[in-house]
C-alpha cells in the first residue's frame, strides 16, 4: 500500500509537473508571439475593394471617397503599416503580428503592442480580408510624397483627341501627345472647399500647373476649365466650382 500510494502521488508530480510547464510554455508563446520578427508575403499597397470597383464602375474618386481605405503593407511584422482613410487622414501606429498560423492587425502604442485590431485573412496572392473589409492589391507608381493610386487605376492608358491626336497617359504622371502639358496630378481628397466636381493639375512641368475638371463618360475623358461660382474675398480661394468650358476631349483605346 506504501508502494502504490508513492507511485500515485509520483506520477501525480508528474502531470502536474507537466501541466505547469505545458502552461508556462503556453504563456511563453503567446507573449513571444509579439516579439516575432518573420516576413511577410502579402506585402505592398492595399485598396478597399469597394473603392476598387466603384471606381472602374463610375470613375469619379470625389463620388468614390467616403469610406475609403488605403493600406501600405511592409514585408515584415513588427514594422509600421500605414492606414489611409478617406484619403484624407491616416495612422501609422499599427503593425503586424504571426500568431501561430496567422496574420493579426495590432496597434503599437510607443514600444508596447497592446491591441489586436483586426485579424488578416489571405484569400489570394490579390486579395486579403482585414476584420469585415476586403481589400484588393494594385502596383502604383511611388513618387517623393505618396503612390500615384489614380493614374495606375483610372488614367494610365492610350487615348485619341477628336482631332485624332493620340495622347498617353502614363502610371508615373506623365502626358505625351499633349503640346500644353507634359505632366498630370489627379485629385484624390475631395474634403475640403472648391472641390464640387473631379479635378486634375495638369502642367508643362512638375512646378508649373493649373487645376482643370475632368469626366469620364465611359471611355471618354472630358477635361473642362474650372468656373468659379462662389469666391471667398478675404482669402481670393473658391468655394463653389462648376465645369466651365470643354478643354479636350479623348477617347480611351
Amino acid at each position: 500500500m506504501i508502494k502504490t500510494s508513492l507511485f500515485c502521488l509520483l506520477i501525480t508530480g508528474l502531470l502536474f509537473s507537466c501541466n505547469l510547464n505545458n502552461n508556462q510554455n503556453n504563456n511563453i508563446y503567446k507573449s513571444d508571439f509579439k516579439k516575432f520578427d518573420t516576413s511577410i508575403s502579402f506585402s505592398g499597397h492595399w485598396l478597399s475593394e469597394n473603392y476598387y470597383n466603384d471606381i472602374l464602375k463610375n470613375k469619379s474618386p470625389r463620388k468614390s471617397q467616403m469610406g475609403s481605405q488605403f493600406i501600405t503593407i511592409p514585408d515584415k511584422t513588427l514594422k509600421d503599416v500605414i492606414v489611409i482613410y478617406n484619403f484624407h487622414e491616416g495612422r501609422s501606429n499599427l503593425c503586424i503580428l504571426k500568431n501561430g498560423n496567422h496574420y493579426e492587425l495590432w496597434e503599437r502604442n510607443n514600444d508596447s503592442i497592446i491591441k489586436n485590431e483586426a485579424n488578416i485573412e489571405i484569400i489570394s496572392i490579390n486579395k486579403i480580408k482585414i476584420g469585415n473589409d476586403y481589400f484588393v492589391k494594385i502596383n502604383p507608381i511611388e513618387n517623393k510624397t505618396n503612390p500615384l493610386i489614380l493614374e495606375e487605376i483610372l488614367f494610365k492608358g492610350n487615348y485619341i483627341s477628336d482631332k485624332g491626336v493620340k495622347v498617353e497617359f502614363t502610371n508615373d504622371g506623365k502626358i505625351k501627345g499633349l503640346s500644353d502639358f507634359k505632366f498630370y496630378y489627379p485629385l484624390i481628397d475631395y474634403f475640403d472647399a472648391g472641390l464640387q466636381v473631379d479635378q486634375v493639375e495638369l502642367g508643362i512641368n512638375e512646378k508649373d500647373i493649373v487645376r482643370y475638371g475632368f469626366k469620364f463618360n465611359n471611355d471618354t475623358l472630358k477635361i473642362y476649365d474650372l468656373f468659379c461660382v462662389t469666391n471667398d474675398p478675404t482669402t481670393n480661394t473658391c468655394l463653389d466650382v462648376k465645369f466651365g468650358k470643354l478643354k479636350y476631349e479623348l477617347i480611351k483605346k
